[in-house]
């Protein structure tokens, strides 16, 4: 595989040669806190591939795999694999980078030692009411700052955005495109918003809305039910899809009625995994793609037949981790997150609607409820150490962006998609599909097709709304 020989001029990051297919990888350093730069720095994790025809080179891009808490360096690691086209492969150096507080990112990401924090939450009964379960509750969310210092308040989306322009710098680059996937598409919005003269082209795709409705408890409600809806629809499908005699829990045509009697031995996978909700993660995990149906299938005709979790488990634990009794990385971000977009939201007003929410959830999603998902959070503490609120708009700053929105998406909806581009973004654009998988690209030759266009060429569709219909 053919590479430049050189790094381009300007690069300012002391790369050396790490794992196969020719990867460099190093470290940028970027302020710990950007209201008080001198106050210290961490360092940013990065690997680049380079361009496999450097005759053809365009520039840089940034690749952002989701999570949060998803490590771009593991992207890139992989991308020689097939999980990018080799149209981009051959014209763009693709830089991966791990966000702060993920894989060799400053700082270790950690709550307390394992299971500390955990054990602080089992203790609150929802709802939280009581002196005990607020002290509990406050003493939960402060483990993450005793653990980590100031800078634990400070892994919000908004100042990756800011460490992603550090990055930039750091390359010499004057722009950088950048494609980001899932949670990657709220980090693309963040960083065209705040350096829109820094983008070149961008993508985004398993595209979620960042900025929800928020100002009435009916439209929290609405944005909840929204998220969940996907999750609970696409369970259904799986389940009926059960639907030949050879499948394991075919029940003479009735696999809900086969799932309603499996998932009262969730607990099983709970004790597997170590944590109080890990069989309701186990289920969901095997609902972010068609071809995992089965295992679902065949986990929970292990539970019910043989009280054998393992095939569950395996699932939760792509959730948790190595140590699923740690504090969720993807969970202290979102609340994070939530702190600054919607500072109004006070920890009365949280507290309120989860009550409300917890009911509804049970009324309107029946077969999720029977899994219990239900355990306290820190986020509704978080006031104590919140981040600067940002007052926005948080819309992409005039920067064109393609939105990939896919109505078959377990994850981020459809609807997310489309809000995204018609109600958020001041120049976006949405391409839509119907795909079984959480993101589509490389997968779809039609949506590869615009990708190319507009990573490669700057040309964006002739339509602010195009259709790419679904390929088996």
């Amino acid at each position: 595989m053919a590479q430049a020989d050189t790094a381009p001029v300007g690069e300012r990051v002391d790369w050396v040669p790490c794992g196969p297919f020719d990867l460099e990888c190093g470290f940028v350093r970027v302020p710990a806190d950007y209201r008080h730069p001198e106050a210290g720095s961490i360092r940013v994790a990065v690997n680049v591939h380079r361009a496999t025809l450097p005759s053809e080179r365009i520039g840089y891009l940034l690749v952002n795999p989701g999570g949060p808490g998803e490590s771009g360096v593991e992207l890139v690691h992989y991308l020689p694999l097939g999980i990018f086209t080799d149209e981009i492969v051959s014209h763009f150096d693709i830089i991966g980078f791990d966000p702060r507080g993920v894989g060799d990112s400053d700082p270790a990401f950690a709550c307390g030692v394992p299971g500390e924090q955990l054990e602080l939450l089992a203790t609150i009964e929802e709802p939280i009411e009581t002196p005990d379960e607020i002290a509990a509750g406050e003493a939960a969310a402060n483990l993450c700052i005793e653990s980590m210092g100031p800078v634990g308040a400070l892994l919000h989306s908004q100042y990756v955005a800011n460490d992603m322009d550090e990055i930039r710098k750091a390359l010499g680059a004057d722009q950088v495109s950048y494609l980001g996937f899932s949670y990657g598409s709220a980090l693309g919005v963040w960083y065209a918003t705040l350096f829109p003269g820094s983008v070149r082209a961008m993508v985004l795709d398993g595209a979620d809305n960042p900025v929800d409705p928020a100002s009435t408890q009916q439209e929290r409600i609405d944005e909840a039910i929204e998220e969940v809806a996907p999750i609970a629809d696409l369970l259904g499908q799986a389940l009926v899809a059960c639907d030949d005699p050879l499948c394991p829990i075919y029940n003479e045509g009735d696999p809900v009625g086969y799932f309603k009697q499996s998932v009262t031995k969730l607990d099983l996978v709970n004790d597997a995994v170590n944590h109080p909700v890990a069989g309701f993660f186990g289920v969901v995990s095997t609902l972010y793609s068609e071809t995992t149906w089965p295992d679902l299938w065949q986990g929970l005709f292990e539970l019910n037949e043989r009280n054998d979790p393992s095939t569950l488990a395996g699932f939760a634990s792509i959730q948790f981790g190595p140590d699923p009794t740690a504090a969720r990385f993807i969970t202290h971000v979102n609340c994070l997150d939530g702190w600054v977009l919607y500072p109004e939201l006070d920890r009365a007003t949280l507290l309120d609607d989860s009550v409300v929410i917890d009911t509804i959830f049970e009324e309107m999603f029946p077969l999720l409820a029977l899994m219990d998902p239900s355990f306290p959070s820190a986020c509704l503490f978080y006031d104590q150490f919140a981040p600067d609120p940002f007052y926005g708009p948080l819309d992409g700053g005039g920067v064109p962006i393609l939105v990939i929105g896919n109505h078959a998406d377990p994850f981020t909806s459809f609807s997310e998609s489309e809000e995204l581009v018609t109600e958020v973004l001041s120049n976006g654009y949405l391409l839509e599909t119907s795909h079984f998988s959480h993101v589509v690209y490389p997968h779809n030759r039609c949506i590869n097709d615009h990708i190319h266009s507009v990573l490669i060429d700057g040309v964006y569709p002739t339509e602010r709304w195009s259709l790419c219909e679904r390929e088996e």
